[in-house]
């Protein structure tokens, strides 16, 4: 008697455990992710979820859009689809059977993540062209309150000593040309009153072609001025005075 108590006790025992495991049947969730014009979204992140919101399994769509999570023993699923670019999608899921196919789920893309798009870009600080090597002028404290002699000095193999003369690879003999033609600025110690925030850029003319004036056998310097630029108030005063009068 006491055998056949023992045997209906472990026969209860497994009908009690494999009612739990009923209970708990491994669930498969399976669908496909496209726009709203049916283009499938590839590489979106599938996320199930219980109702702690602790993550359950995890998987990413492939080239057409589709997914398939399997092994979810939980009751209460949520199911998450995300993608950089749309909005988060969330789904409550009803768990009525072994296997859940979702059909279509539809991402929309999200608008307010990126408003517009500046594009910067910077002249190189240095060019090189056919005839001529072209340097910009910079940001620098020097390039905007100091003067044009600044930039010169700042300019490779042109220096200006403290007199104000201008030399190219140690030659004075130079010829410097405003926005290509001649200017009074270019005589004598003029050059100093031309504010550097007005140059643009500096053209270094080693090798000056037929176009260009013959004076200047060490090269020519060509000063290029910004464009609409509101200089202000500039001018010169001179006094000479003699005896008798």
């Amino acid at each position: 008697m006491k055998q056949i108590y023992f045997l209906l006790l472990i026969l209860c025992n497994c009908l009690f455990v494999n009612a739990q495991q009923a209970g708990k049947t491994a669930t498969s969730v399976a669908g496909v992710v496209q726009e709203q014009d049916k283009t499938p979204i590839a590489y979106a992140t599938v996320r199930i979820k219980d109702k702690s919101a602790k993550l359950l399994s995890a998987a990413i769509t492939d080239e057409k859009g589709i997914f398939k999570l399997e092994g979810i023993s939980s009751d209460s699923l949520i199911i998450e689809f995300s993608l950089v670019g749309y909005q988060t999608f969330t789904k409550q899921l009803s768990k009525s059977n072994s296997t859940i196919n979702l059909g279509v789920i539809i991402l929309q893309p999200d608008a307010t993540l990126l408003n517009e798009v500046a594009v910067n870009g910077e002249l190189p600080s240095i060019s090189l062209k056919l005839d001529k090597k072209v340097f910009q002028v910079g940001k620098d404290v020097l390039s905007q309150t100091g003067s044009s002699l600044d930039v010169l000095n700042g300019v490779p193999s042109v220096s200006v000593n403290p007199a104000g003369a201008v030399s190219l690879r140690g030659n004075s003999n130079v010829l410097i040309l405003i926005d290509g033609r001649r200017s009074g600025f270019t005589q004598g110690n003029a050059l100093d009153q031309l504010p550097a925030d007005q140059i643009e850029r500096v053209e270094v003319i080693t090798n000056p072609s037929s176009r260009y004036d013959a004076a200047g056998s060490a090269g020519i310097i060509n000063i290029i001025l910004k464009k609409n630029k509101k200089s202000g108030l500039n001018g010169q005063l001179s006094l000479v005075a003699g005896i008798p009068a």
